[in-house]
């Protein structure tokens, strides 16, 4: 014994410099104070002195119920009422007809007791406390009793104080008292943390075993047999780590805290190890224990383990005591599959989650803090927050969600609630709904699965689809089209001669419109004239008819001067040539600008589609450089356009009360806008925007738990023109569709907008003519991350489940460069008349030399 009085003498000393101390009003400070069971739930509020109770807290109509402490007096001693609560216990199999809780207590007076509530049942709010058993308890400073349990039954109650472990048996109404020195651990010292008891009254007990020698504090899990309890057993103890607390770390913060959990149906015990991040899970087989999981987190330093339950659904919940999930609290409870095999597994969901959050109380805005978690035989979870408050999160039937609040005092209740659109719930949970799988929707009529999509080349079905969505009209598209490039002749003679001696045999249509064809036809008819004429010379009757002719002919010799009447006939092939010289000549100079002419237009000219009277540059010039005064309207004209922006956000369950449209200012400043037009219609949500300006952020706020399966953006602008300046800028009708196949968009994505100024110069036809401008914003949209599938496939689904809000930033931005496009004409009037008179004398100079 001399052991522990030299413990219990230095520690105060060695922890005087502690800084983490759990203060008295804490809600977890020395144990738990919440205790549920599938019939009632009873809170200790010592800020309030009473306790808030709720009878049937999961059926239609639970019952809200106080019990002040001034009622919970002692039968021996006068004056003793019970001041402040440490920890709460209640059997989860007990008798509800009179029910019993445990816990301990301290009076006005200072002193501790184990206190026993044996109560009937009531269907009102009446007195229910039947009777009443008070036990003194041992306390040391720095050491108040914390490891308190009760058997299923309700029967069996136990306290492990720092010196002995105290034990009721209801039925028989006695009390036995073991030494812990004599029993627990016979060697060493340590300190209680947490108290399981099984219905063969098996005990499970975490503990710091101090070891003063080497002057370490080691977590340990024992296990003793309290069947008799005046007789106890130890079974066994399990070392739960190597890794030791320094003496002069303080025991009592909530970084030494041990958790226990056993769940009675799989005999499975759960034990959380926040300092060291981690929990073990163990199978209680008769009399020993055998490991069967370790979890590590893979996040350091947020309390992971430090409470714990498992469910009868193979799931196990973990806390996470300083790991946040923003806006609602600054823990999170994890929640993970026993078939796991993996060391560091991903959770299958977090509490809270985006279906599922948390609200603000009386006392406290969000964010909360999650300072407990206990489970009972229904699989549901039972939460106490920093703020004073219990939430109770019951198991929901399939296609329901544990989601709708509902208010007793400083209990909510989570109540179900139909699963959101494109989400499903196929087993019984308290988690959120999960979507439906590719190829599948749920419009919310659904029930708890999903129905196969019916899709071809216009219904599409999105991820998290609720319908198939009628993709006809909702592609991307760009009215701007490519600037061609010139000809590859970019003089007159040139074309002209490609043209007049081009001949193309494999369209009948250009072998029509051919010159070289109908030159050969002119030279088959005069083979076909002078054959006439040989025979017309062989008979005598008709000679004065073929000298009528060769005279005609050489009449028309212009190449030998009426000299031959053979030159006649070449003479009217070379006019067939510069006949349709001409006519090529006087078309060509209708094939400028190119805007204002068509591909029919230029296949009546030639069989080259790609002919135009036009050569034409392309260059990036500098928005800083200086302008010509006779470019500056058309950049006044872009300048001034009014852009519309549409966004459509495609395959969603959000409505236009979920949104909320930003305009991001510089550092941060934003701005709510409330000037858009919004509808939604066949599950596709349209926001409508008139742009302030070119260049500026948006930012479009989603709120609630929904999906999207595809972002369309459109910018559409009503021409302008300056008649005076000869200058029109053209309208705009663009729009980009973002999306992936059989997946959700990310919850965050951003679309980049790059909008450039096209500005096309067509200088005019004749000299005096002005020159003309035309002018156009050529937007290029790219898009970062689109989804998330690769973090969810790699196992954090989970975190599919987490965001509150969907912001989708769209970033309009200018180009520092502008495309100067200049078109001028191959040849103007002049220099095509010019060129025709000379090709036609070419060819008769030809033929006379």
């Amino acid at each position: 014994m001399w052991i522990l009085y030299i413990v219990l003498f230095t520690l105060p000393i060695i922890f005087g410099a502690s800084r983490d101390f759990f203060e008295r009003e804490d809600y977890d400070a020395f144990g738990d104070r919440l205790a549920i069971t599938e019939n009632r739930v009873i809170f200790a509020e010592n800020g309030a002195r009473e306790f808030a109770i709720i009878e049937n807290p999961f059926s239609s109509n639970p019952v809200a119920c106080y019990l002040e402490y001034i009622y919970v007096d002692s039968p021996r001693h006068a004056n003793t009422s019970l001041d402040y609560v440490y920890n709460i216990v209640m059997g989860s199999k007990q008798d509800e007809m009179e029910p019993v809780v445990a816990m301990i207590g301290e009076t006005k007076q200072k002193e501790f007791y184990l206190i026993v509530m044996i109560m009937a049942y009531s269907p009102g709010c009446t007195n229910r406390l039947k009777r009443t058993i008070w036990v003194p308890v041992s306390f040391y400073e720095l050491f108040p009793p914390s490891a308190l349990a009760v058997d299923p039954r309700g029967t069996f109650i136990c306290v492990v104080q720092l010196d002995s472990t105290l034990c009721i048996d209801i039925i028989s109404n006695t009390t036995t008292t073991s030494s812990n020195y004599q029993f627990w651990d016979k060697k060493q010292f340590f300190h209680s943390r947490a108290l399981a008891i099984s219905e063969k009254r098996r005990l499970l007990l975490t503990a710091y075993r101090i070891i003063d020698e080497e002057k370490k504090l080691i977590p340990y899990l024992y296990l003793a047999d309290f069947s008799d309890p005046s007789n106890p057993l130890l079974l066994g103890m399990k070392n739960l780590s190597s890794q030791y607390l320094k003496q002069e770390r303080d025991v009592f913060t909530r970084y030494a805290t041990l958790s226990l959990f056993l769940h009675e149906t799989s005999n499975m015990i759960i034990v959380g190890v926040p300092h060291l991040d981690c929990i073990f899970i163990f199978s209680m087989e008769q009399n020993s224990l055998s490991l069967v999981k370790t979890h590590v987190s893979p996040e350091k330093n947020v309390l992971f383990g430090k409470s714990v339950a498992i469910m009868d659904s193979n799931i196990y919940a973990v806390l996470a005591y300083s790991l946040a999930t923003l806006p609602w609290s600054l823990s999170q409870i994890q929640v993970y599959s026993l078939n796991e095999t993996v060391e560091m597994p991903k959770p299958l969901f977090i509490f809270p989650n985006n279906q599922q959050e948390m609200e603000s109380t009386d006392s406290q805005e969000l964010p909360h803090r999650i300072v407990s978690l206990m489970a009972w035989h229904s699989n549901g979870i039972g939460l106490v927050l920093d703020a004073g408050n219990v939430l109770l999160i019951p198991v929901s039937p399939p296609g329901y969600c544990s989601a709708s609040i509902k208010k007793y005092e400083d209990i909510d209740i989570y109540k179900p609630k139909s699963c959101i659109p494109g989400t499903r719930q196929i087993s019984s949970s308290f988690g959120p709904c999960m979507i439906c799988p590719p190829g599948y929707k749920n419009n919310g009529s659904a029930g708890e699965l999903c129905v196969k999509c019916k899709t071809n080349d216009t219904f599409w079905c999105f991820g998290a689809a609720i319908n198939e969505i009628d993709m006809k009209n909702m592609t991307s598209y760009d009215q701007a089209n490519p600037y061609p490039e010139s000809p590859h002749a970019t003089e007159f003679e040139d074309i002209l001669l490609q043209n007049i001696f081009q001949l193309p045999i494999l369209n009948l249509h250009c072998l029509r419109i051919s010159p070289i064809f109908w030159t050969f036809v002119g030279i088959c008819c005069c083979i076909l004239i002078c054959i006439i004429i040989k025979i017309l010379s062989c008979w005598s009757k008709s000679r004065k008819r073929q000298q009528c002719i060769q005279k005609i002919l050489s009449h028309c010799d212009v190449i030998g001067e009426g000299t031959y009447w053979l030159g006649g006939l070449i003479s009217l092939l070379v006019l067939i040539l510069i006949i349709f010289a001409c006519k090529f000549s006087i078309s060509f100079t209708y094939l400028y600008p190119i805007e204002q002419i068509s591909s029919g237009q230029r296949r009546t000219v030639s069989c080259d589609n790609t002919l135009f009277n036009a050569k034409l540059t392309s260059s990036l010039q500098l928005l800083s450089t200086l302008k010509y005064e006779e470019e500056k309207p058309i950049f006044t004209l872009l300048n001034g356009q009014r852009l519309l922006l549409t966004v459509q956000v495609i395959s969603t369950g959000y409505t236009c009360k979920d949104l909320e449209l930003h305009t991001i200012r510089v550092r941060g400043l934003s701005i709510q806008s409330e000037n858009f037009t919004c509808s939604k219609h066949n599950e596709v949500l349209t926001v409508i925007k008139l742009l302030p300006q070119h260049v500026l952020n948006m930012q479009l706020n989603l709120k609630g738990p929904h999906f999207i399966g595809g972002l369309r953006l459109c910018f559409t602008a009503a021409s302008v023109t300056n008649s005076d300046a000869h200058s029109r800028v053209q309208a705009i009708d663009t729009c980009q569709l973002f999306f992936m196949s059989n997946q959700t968009l990310t919850r965050n994505p951003t679309v980049n907008v790059k909008m450039t100024k096209v500005i096309n110069r067509t200088a005019g036809f004749t000299l005096p003519n002005e020159t003309t401008y035309t002018g156009l914003w050529l937007p290029r949209f790219t898009a970062d991350t689109l989804t998330d599938e690769l973090l969810f496939s790699l196992g954090s689904e989970y975190l599919r489940y987490v965001p509150k809000i969907t912001t989708l930033d769209i970033s309009i931005t200018e180009s520092e460069f502008y495309m100067k496009n200049t078109q001028e004409p191959i040849a103007r009037q002049y220099e095509i008349l010019f060129s025709t008179i000379l090709f036609a004398s070419k060819i008769v100079l030809v033929l006379n030399e």
